[in-house]
């Protein structure tokens, strides 16, 4: 219990604390003020993410008595070490379910995401190796650039078997597309698949993404950072799919593009580990993608009003008010 005690060990516990204090504030915001466009939920749930990184140490600095035992008996409104102090049934301390918790997001985080950037760093090639797209693919780009005000990126065709399309770079862009992607989409899903990789180039979803994942990636131990980089993810690809239906104005042709990338899984009678992992990540894959069909048929579309900075900032008072008495 000592190691509870640290600023190390109390950085740990008040991070997840108030990440989920955060994360229940930011929710009721968003159905008490019915915020539905994705623009404003993803600057909403950014906080979840964000704030719980950056506020034990400041509010150490504002009040270094802040973890003194007088502060926590007398000023407090929740102590966490009281709750650790519990025993489950009598028998268990909740301190251990806790580190069962955030030892068991840590192996998931460091099996599905660090180890696979690992592997691609000391693997991956300097650039993208593949043919250009052509002049027909070219002159399509250039002219949504322009009405985009953007400069128009590189559009490389790179031999892979699966359909794969994505934007890489940060300040110089170049959008990557698999060659099967030109034989499967017609005209209007290309431009539409094509439109989405712009959105992301004017949403500087790469630059975003990028710093978000870096945070996320310190609190790898956080089980809500996992779940809300995630969301953040998801809303972030539908604000590039409402730009994308306002470039091109076909929302089908966005949905049916995006039935390309749905994935096969398997449904056989007895799976090993990996098989099952394997089951659930393809799953998950799917239904994030029909939530995204589903939207895009359905044209529930958002337009993009004016944040209302009134109740955002109310939000993040109270989020800031609440955990700072919160240890």
């Amino acid at each position: 219990m000592h190691f509870f005690h640290t600023y190390i060990g109390m950085y740990f516990i008040q991070s997840v604390v108030h990440s989920v204090v955060t994360l229940l504030i930011v929710e009721m915001s968003i159905r008490i003020w019915a915020v539905e466009g994705p623009h404003e939920r993803f600057r909403y749930r950014l906080q979840v993410l964000l704030l719980p990184f950056f506020m034990f140490p400041v509010f150490q600095i504002i009040n270094p008595q802040r973890g003194s035992f007088y502060f926590i008996e007398d000023t407090a409104v929740f102590s966490s070490m009281r709750w650790f102090d519990m025993e489950l049934f009598g028998k268990v301390p909740l301190v251990f379910l806790f580190f069962l918790v955030i030892f068991s997001v840590s192996l998931v985080v460091i099996a599905q995401e660090i180890l696979p950037i690992l592997r691609d760093l000391f693997s991956k090639k300097d650039g993208y190796e593949g043919r250009p797209a052509g002049a027909e693919v070219d002159a399509m780009v250039a002219e949504m650039s322009r009405g985009l005000h953007i400069e128009k990126p590189y559009v490389t065709v790179i031999d892979n078997a699966n359909p794969v399309i994505f934007t890489a770079g940060t300040r110089s862009h170049e959008i990557v597309i698999s060659e099967p992607l030109l034989t499967v989409f017609d005209k209007r899903e290309l431009k539409s698949a094509l439109a989405h990789e712009l959105a992301h180039i004017v949403r500087r979803s790469n630059i975003t993404t990028l710093v978000v994942f870096l945070i996320r990636i310190c609190m790898f131990y956080n089980p809500v950072s996992l779940l809300e980089f995630r969301r953040l993810v998801q809303d972030d690809e539908h604000i590039c799919d409402d730009i994308t239906v306002s470039i091109t104005g076909d929302p089908h042709g966005l949905a049916a593009a995006l039935k390309a990338f749905c994935m096969d899984v398997r449904h056989e009678s007895t799976f090993g580990f990996f098989e099952i992992k394997e089951i659930i990540e393809r799953s998950s894959h799917n239904l994030l993608l029909f939530e995204r069909i589903s939207r895009l048929e359905n044209n529930r579309i958002s337009v993009h009003l004016p944040y209302r900075w009134g109740r955002y900032f109310l939000t993040l008072s109270a989020i800031v008010a609440v955990n700072y008495f919160v240890v």
